[in-house]
């Protein structure tokens, strides 16, 4: 099966659904869709935009991924840029992978740049014009609108140190306990959805739209 998991940054994927793209590229091909730079807005360095599209190259050899197309907008500003061709580039990819499934940034985060890539990925995978028959959310920590409240959990007990691995070659994007991307507070979710769903480890989802024939 044809997995595509779009990020707004690099290291969102991570962040969001490490552990489980682990668990899935063992069975599946995974392919990764990177919609910003995500560096200019936070460093003046221009140099941080490379590291950073290198770190997710080396994060993503760790998961399993097998492709990354990197879209390059501009960090932070998606809402500055005309919805339409945000749109169509997500529809490029998603018409050139034609995956089964598709994982994308939440509504319920604060950063405008995920709530652009989630409007915008809803449009790509269309089920009239689209191949995707699962559109899901993985969740990121941090500042938001409301909780996010899953209904989809993975066990990702086996997975969750890869990770933590991955996560790691992002340097300059882990955080000190208690910001919410620390190492300690990612584990301290996982937990978390664990109990919550009867497990030990796990990565949480919203499940926003599921076709069966």
């Amino acid at each position: 099966m044809k997995i595509l998991i779009i990020a707004a940054h690099p290291d969102d994927e991570v962040i969001g659904m490490g552990a489980t793209i682990k668990k899935l590229s063992l069975k599946n091909t995974v392919h990764l869709c990177v919609v910003t730079e995500g560096a200019s807005a936070q460093y003046q360095d221009e140099n941080m935009i490379e590291v950073r599209k290198n770190s997710c190259k080396k994060s993503a050899k760790i998961l399993g991924i097998s492709k990354i197309t990197f879209l390059d907008y501009p960090d932070m500003k998606l809402d500055t840029k005309p919805h339409l061709d945000i749109n169509r580039s997500l529809e490029d990819v998603v018409d050139k992978f034609k995956p089964h499934s598709v994982y994308t940034t939440p509504y319920n985060d604060l950063n405008s740049d995920h709530k652009v890539v989630f409007e915008s990925t809803l449009i790509a995978t269309r089920p009239t014009s689209s191949s995707v028959k699962e559109f899901i959310c993985y969740e990121l920590p941090g500042f938001t609108k409301h909780p996010f409240t899953p209904n989809f959990y993975y066990d990702v007990t086996k997975y969750f140190s890869h990770k933590i691995r991955a996560f790691k070659i992002y340097k300059s994007e882990v955080e000190k306990f208690p910001h919410p991307r620390s190492i300690k507070s990612l584990e301290n979710l996982a937990i978390l959805r664990g109990v919550e769903s009867g497990l030990s480890i796990a990565e949480s989802f919203q499940i926003i739209r599921k076709i069966s024939s």
